[in-house]
């Protein structure tokens, strides 16, 4: 908040349109944290009545919300700049647009990196949204301060051209954010490495003699299985139960696996050969 009324008053003062597209991403980085933190808060939620799958999609819901509001903020941006160029009178930049685009590059990178570390850490995906705003919003003040030290020393043009080369970062930042939070709501497969380490697992869990079928989701840092394994068919049906619970026991111990549904079949050869 104090740096995103530093650069509003900087670039009020000095004149700078890029500084001024520096605030304005700024300030919507504050309003996209709330939004960021109201998610998280929601998805952390236990399932309910109606909800009962649980709410963790909700910090998808959140990255969508702050990847459409920073394409706003790059869209409203990059017609100020625009509309700036077509004036065509430049005036010289004032020294406080320099030292507060400096600060900016500073704090941005440090509270990036800081952001992309606990995100991982607890795998979050909506914390890593916001530090990859964050990471966007490190250019945008560099191209701020390059557009400030142009118009300070000569080449005042270079302020609006750099404001519009702010604007530019700040959309290609919200589209990236808006269809990675969409990929996420369409319940992406894990990679590959987690799918084969998941099979890995069942197939090595005692009583499994095949695996018919499986099929996993991720959901931010969870991963949900479904899988069809083959058992001895003679087993009684508390027996067959029983593998049933070691699978499931196994996945969440040795793998981020919030839930699996384990379907038993009596096994048959043509089964291991993966068919129905």
């Amino acid at each position: 908040m104090v740096l995103t009324v530093a650069r509003v008053i900087a670039g009020l003062a000095s004149g700078s349109t890029a500084v001024l597209a520096d605030a304005a991403n700024s300030g919507t980085d504050i309003f996209a944290s709330l939004v960021v933190l109201g998610g998280s808060q929601i998805a952390a939620r236990p399932p309910d009545e109606d909800h009962q799958f649980g709410h963790e999609k909700a910090e998808a819901v959140a990255a969508k919300v702050v990847g459409l509001l920073v394409m706003g903020t790059g869209i409203a941006t990059g017609v100020g700049a625009l509309q700036a160029l077509r004036g065509g009178e430049f005036s010289p930049i004032g020294p406080a647009a320099i030292w507060v685009s400096l600060g900016a590059v500073v704090v941005k990178e440090v509270l990036a990196r800081f952001l992309t570390s606990v995100g991982r850490r607890v795998e979050n995906q909506a914390l890593i949204a916001d530090a990859q705003n964050q990471r966007g919003d490190v250019f945008a003040s560099g191209a701020a301060l390059v557009g400030a030290l142009g118009g300070a020393f000569g080449l005042p043009i270079l302020d609006p051209v750099m404001a519009l080369v702010v604007a530019i970062l700040i959309l290609r930042m919200g589209v990236t954010l808006y269809i990675g939070s969409i990929n996420t709501l369409m319940d992406p497969a894990p990679p590959a490495a987690v799918t084969q380490q998941i099979e890995r697992i069942i197939r090595g869990a005692e009583g499994v003699q095949a695996l018919d079928g499986i099929r996993s989701r991720q959901v931010g840092g969870s991963i949900y299985v479904e899988c069809k394994i083959g058992v001895d068919g003679h087993l009684t049906v508390d027996e067959g139960h029983q593998i049933a619970g070691r699978v499931r026991r196994l996945l969440r111990e040795q793998m981020d696996v919030r839930d699996a549904i384990v379907h038993v079949n009596p096994y048959q050869p043509q089964r291991a050969r993966g068919e129905p």
